[in-house]
C-alpha cells in the first residue's frame, strides 16, 4: 500500500478488467450500458489493469494497452478515472505512478501514450506527459488532445 497524507489504507495494485469495469462504465461512460465501457483489449494477455481500492472498493481505475512493433514498446492509456469524492487527493497520480513503475520495471524503457480529455491535460501535463496533437473531437465525449510520456 501507498501511504500519502489522506491515503493511508488506499491499495493501489494491478486489477482484474471485472473489478475496475463497472467503475470505468460510471465514471466515464456515465448513464450508458456498462457494455459502452469495454475495451475489445481488454483480455488480451498483455493489457494492464490497474485499480486504487479503499476497503475492498475500487475507487480509481486505468488500463494499459499494448502497442507491439513500437519503439520503445508503447502502451496506450485509456479507462483513467477517480471517485468524485476522492478527486483531488492524490489518487490518480499514485495509481498512475503505480503503473507505470510497473510497466518500466518489466519491460525497462517505455512510450505510454493517451487521448487526453481537454479537462484532464493539465493533470497529465503534472505527471510529464506532453501534448503531442491538436484538438479533436470524440464523438459523444468531447474534446481530446493526445498526450505521450517516455519512461525508462
Amino acid at each position: 500500500m501507498i501511504s500519502r497524507s489522506g491515503l493511508s489504507g488506499v491499495e493501489f495494485r494491478r486489477a482484474g478488467s471485472d473489478e475496475i469495469l463497472p467503475l470505468r462504465a460510471r465514471l466515464l461512460r456515465h448513464g450508458k450500458p456498462v457494455e459502452t465501457a469495454v475495451f475489445s483489449e481488454d483480455s488480451l494477455p498483455d493489457t494492464h489493469h490497474f485499480g486504487a481500492f479503499s476497503g475492498g472498493t475500487p475507487i480509481g481505475c486505468l488500463t494499459l494497452l499494448h502497442h507491439p512493433g513500437e519503439e520503445p514498446p508503447a502502451w496506450q492509456l485509456r479507462g483513467m478515472g477517480t471517485e468524485t469524492r476522492w478527486q483531488g487527493k492524490g489518487v490518480g497520480r499514485a495509481l498512475l505512478e503505480k503503473a507505470e513503475n510497473d510497466l518500466t520495471k518489466q519491460y525497462g524503457c517505455i512510450r505510454i501514450w493517451c487521448n487526453a480529455r481537454a479537462h484532464a491535460v493539465p493533470f497529465y501535463k503534472k505527471m510529464g506527459y506532453r501534448v503531442t496533437s491538436g484538438e479533436f473531437m470524440i464523438p459523444d465525449i468531447g474534446k481530446h488532445y493526445k498526450m505521450e510520456k517516455v519512461r525508462q
